[in-house]
């Protein structure tokens, strides 16, 4: 019998420890795969897991409301941008299909088309009745109105110190308007001082007082130096615009007349929507502007204006039934940079007023 020297079977046993079997190779690639699969699984579900914290922190109160901000924004730019955009929002005529006009007064600047023959067709036993904000120092438009059809007006401006009955007709209040959402104490022109708090009610309030509580009001004008956004909200959003026939609105955009914060903005948006919603339309239009010391503007206001010094005169009155309907607001939320550019540059362009909703011809 042959038997190996210990030497041998060392040496032996060294060979066979050095030469890998099929069975060691795939128990060393198995092991291999094993821990890169439990690698790539750890990997993935910490993935999953921040993915999953991240998609609820984008979901939680303080992620969502700026986005949430950014879209009611940019609706509003749009609803305040048709406004400005010839035939984008409602128009309507005045009685019998007769154009706007303007009751001539020497400050040309300050005159606005309304629908004169809707009064024109009120009978001489009802009076028709006139409430004017913002007059100023300026009353002769307000004591054209008494003498020309009658109307019994009243007068309204808290910064103003004109007698109570400064002229036939006409009855002055040292009073202002506050709207919904809006601080009007604290929006004036730079040629008019801050406004009393205490002088400012709503028009409800002031309706009331004047005991005029069941009456139309034939005309509201309001030139108020940035009050009308919330004005208008008010009236239009709580249903008080049925109180009144036609609004003669001189509409501001500046910041220091009433556009100055979002906020702002998408008050101003809410009271024309909301008008939209009350079935008013425009029945005249007319670009005028601002002096150079007032042209400063909101971010988003520079969406809106279509010129630097942007002012608008606007006449509006409800929509009869048949056109009550239309397609909504489209989306002209469009920058434009040259408007940014004058303004920082201070530039005044020639404008021209006029009537961008131009009335058919007379018979």
């Amino acid at each position: 019998m042959l038997i190996k020297s210990k030497k041998h079977l060392a040496a032996s046993s060294f060979c066979w420890l050095q030469t890998p079997t099929i069975s060691g190779l795939l128990l060393l690639f198995g092991a291999i795969v094993t821990l890169l699969t439990l690698l790539t699984t750890m990997s993935m579900m910490k993935n999953m897991e921040s993915g999953y914290f991240n998609n609820l922190r984008s979901h939680t109160p303080e992620a969502v409301a700026p986005r949430n901000l950014r879209l009611r924004l940019s609706h509003a730019v749009s609803t305040l941008r048709c406004l400005t955009i010839p035939k984008c929002y409602p128009t309507v005529r005045c009685l019998d299909d007769k154009a706007p006009m303007q009751i001539p007064i020497r400050r040309e600047w300050e005159q606005q088309a309304f629908c004169v023959s809707d009064l024109a067709e009120k009978s001489s036993d009802d009076k028709c009745l006139i409430y004017s904000f913002g007059i100023n120092d300026s009353t002769e438009w307000e004591e054209k109105m008494h003498e020309e059809f009658g109307c019994e007006v009243f007068a309204f401006d808290p910064t103003s110190k004109l007698p109570r009955d400064f002229a036939p007709g006409v009855t002055f209040h040292e009073i202002g308007l506050q709207g919904d959402e809006v601080d009007v104490s604290k929006t004036h022109s730079h040629q008019y001082d801050a406004l009393d708090a205490s002088k400012l009610l709503t028009l409800g309030e002031i309706i009331d007082q004047m005991g005029h509580t069941g009456r139309k009001i034939d005309v509201l004008r309001l030139d108020c130096e940035g009050c009308e956004w919330g004005v208008l909200k008010q009236l239009a959003c709580s249903g008080e615009s049925e109180l009144v026939e036609q609004l003669m609105v001189e509409m501001h955009f500046q910041k220091n007349l009433g556009l100055s914060t979002d906020e702002d903005i998408l008050t101003a948006a809410d009271a024309i929507a909301c008008l939209e919603r009350e079935h008013w339309g425009v029945a005249s239009m007319e670009v005028s502007g601002c002096g150079p010391a007032d042209a400063q503007y909101h971010e988003l206001a520079l969406k809106i204006i279509r010129g630097p010094f942007f002012l608008l005169y606007v006449t509006m009155k409800r929509l009869p039934e048949e056109q009550q309907v239309w397609h909504g607001y489209p989306n002209h939320a469009t920058s434009y940079a040259h408007i940014v550019s004058n303004v920082a540059n201070n530039v005044l362009p020639e404008y021209e007023r006029y009537d961008v909703y131009p009335t058919k011809e007379k018979d």
